[in-house]
């Protein structure tokens, strides 16, 4: 091992106290000994820092390891950003010289004269040397200012300046998911990586400066976690990263350790495959500056159960989520990709029926139902899981409190998709109460044309005259809907988000509308057909007609057929009523 290298646990404290600068010396042995982490070293001001100066580094290359490396301040970038500035550091040793700054040393306490100067936060992808941008102490302890409840100093952006991706080490990547999410995370600062089961101990003895530190995202039969490294402990709080994690200010996110398997070496950037602990405290706040955690509680996550049967074989996979508005629906949709392709492998031409069930914690229930036909479905789901889910989290109505969820998945082979081409009644009449047959043409994408028929009942109601039969999918239908009715894209209550999220799937139903074609007034979940022509010109000529809006005709019956295959097309007729 290099003489540079010294490995950080307590049958080797002796090694490692003789390795440091005496007053960190101090620090590491009273550490060991009492389990009290508090660090009495002064820290270096920014503006103490003089290009030239030479100190250490900590961080995780291997295992859980804590080892040391060489770093040479180069200049101070003065006011990066309104309430920051940015220390430029040159590193070396730890193989640095080949790797370059390595993604997942986000944190790394940086050592001058024995004083704590910051946090190796940022770097630059294709850089000849590992140049790395250092975030001061002083701008990171701030965190706990917000965490106490006063005005954080640093609550701006640092800058426009690139942060060290963060690798997202997820269990069961395959290069097909990493395709799939990379742009996605990419654009949260994260970097999908491969990571094992659940590794090492609740044991926080090694939870020190320098050592490992993850945020988990998903735990359980699927796993993804965030790692970086620890920049400073008191007591149980902790400080890390040295740049936002997602910039989410107030979080309740689950804190792990976790053990290093190896540096994946990269021409772009270089990083740490990681795999996360068992969670061991909560990470409460993200701030641009850093991330601050406690050890002790861990918080809630949610549960999610997923049964994927597909024709070899049935899984049912456990996990939980990390609750958050933004970062729920990016995962929990990562959750079920990886499932099924843990299950399936890769997809080719097959059809998935997907059913996603909500409980909310007031009993409310919501059920979600897609159909998807083609090569690799799976990247349907998980893009429209994740559109449904941030329009869910983000609704300005009122807040998102998911008890559970369940998902069950279907696949079956071959592609089971056919396109709506005609559609004729029985008759061009019908009695109101009577039940109309029409017969449908329908034409699957290989080019073979069926028929089929389908029975619809004319409500009882219906009064005399023209009426326009209206058949398609059930997304077509809903976009007619939204345009003839603009309002239920802008739902005033939960119950109706809940609706339009449940009407958004079902692409394996035919729709089959009846509309009255006269004027009608919309209100509110009622429509009126035949208004007093008064009534029906005061709404019209209004500029302000609130809830109550004209439409140009009224909704007189909607009825599904379910078809077992992924349905396109519309066809409409009129019929009279008699």
């Amino acid at each position: 091992m290099p003489a540079h290298m010294h490995s950080f646990n307590q049958n080797s404290g002796r090694r490692l106290v003789a390795s440091f600068q005496p007053a960190y010396r101090l620090f590491l042995l009273i550490s060991l000994v009492t389990g009290r982490f508090c660090l009495s070293a002064p820290f270096l001001p920014v503006d103490s820092v003089k290009p030239g100066m030479k100190g250490f580094g900590l961080s995780v290359f291997t295992g859980t390891r804590i080892d040391t490396f060489q770093v040479e301040v180069l200049d101070v970038m003065k006011k990066i950003s309104p309430r920051g500035d940015l220390i430029l550091c040159r590193l070396s040793g730890a193989g640095l010289e080949n790797s370059g700054v390595i993604a997942g040393m986000s944190g790394s306490p940086v050592y001058i004269n024995d004083k704590l100067l910051g946090a190796v936060a940022y770097a630059w992808s294709w850089a000849k040397e590992p140049i790395a941008g250092v975030t001061p102490i002083q701008e990171m302890l701030d965190i706990w200012q917000a965490q106490s409840g006063s005005r954080p100093r640093s609550r701006a952006p640092r800058s426009n300046l690139p942060h060290l991706p963060i690798p997202i080490a997820i269990s069961g990547l395959n290069p097909e998911l990493e395709q799939l999410l990379t742009p996605t995370l990419a654009a949260l600062g994260m970097k999908p990586v491969a990571g094992a089961s659940n590794s090492g101990t609740t044991d926080t003895t090694g939870f020190v400066p320098g050592g490992v530190i993850g945020v988990a995202l998903i735990d359980g039969d699927v796993r993804a976690a965030a790692v970086g490294t620890i920049t400073y402990r008191e007591g149980n709080r902790i400080l890390a990263f040295g740049h936002p994690f997602f910039q989410g200010g107030d979080v309740q996110l689950p804190m792990t350790g976790g053990v290093i398997h190896s540096i994946l070496p990269s021409f772009a950037t270089s990083f740490k495959l990681f795999s996360p602990g068992p969670p061991i405290g909560t990470v409460t706040q993200d701030r641009a500056p850093g991330i601050a955690g406690t050890i002790g509680t861990v918080p809630p996550m949610l549960p999610v159960r997923v049964v994927v049967n597909s024709p070899k074989t049935r899984d049912t996979y456990n996990f939980r989520i990390a609750i958050h508005e933004q970062l729920t629906p990016e995962f929990m949709p990562i959750a079920l990709a990886e499932a099924v392709l843990q299950t399936e492998g890769t997809l080719e031409e097959v059809t998935l029926n997907s059913r996603l069930l909500l409980r909310f914690t007031d009993g409310t229930t919501a059920q979600i139902r897609h159909t998807f036909a083609g090569i690799n479905p799976v990247v349907a789901l998980l893009e429209n899981t994740r559109n449904e889910l941030q329009f869910l989290f983000a609704n300005d109505i009122k807040p998102v409190a998911l008890e559970t969820v369940e998902a069950i998945i279907n696949i079956t082979p071959g592609r089971t998709s056919a396109e709506l081409i005609a559609a004729v009644p029985e008759r061009t009449w019908v009695h109101p109460g009577e039940t109309l047959a029409i017969y449908l043409e329908i034409r699957d994408y290989r080019g073979t044309e069926t028929e089929q028929i389908v029975r619809i009942p004319i409500p009882a109601t219906t009064p005399p005259g023209i009426i326009n039969v209206t058949l398609t999918s059930a997304a077509e239908f809903l976009h007619q809907q939204i345009q003839r009715l603009p309002r239920l894209a802008n739902p005033t209550s939960l119950t109706q988000l809940l609706k339009l999220l449940e009407d958004s799937g079902r692409e394996d139903e035919l729709i089959v509308a009846g509309f009255l074609t006269q004027p009608a007034l919309a209100l509110g979940e009622r429509e009126m057909p035949n208004p007093p022509p008064s009534i029906l010109q005061i709404f019209s000529s209004s500029k302000k007609g609130g809830r109550t809006q004209p439409v140009p005709n009224s909704l007189l019956f909607k009825i599904p057929v379910k078809l077992n295959r992924v349905i396109q097309g519309s066809v409409s007729f009129d019929l009279e009523v008699k």
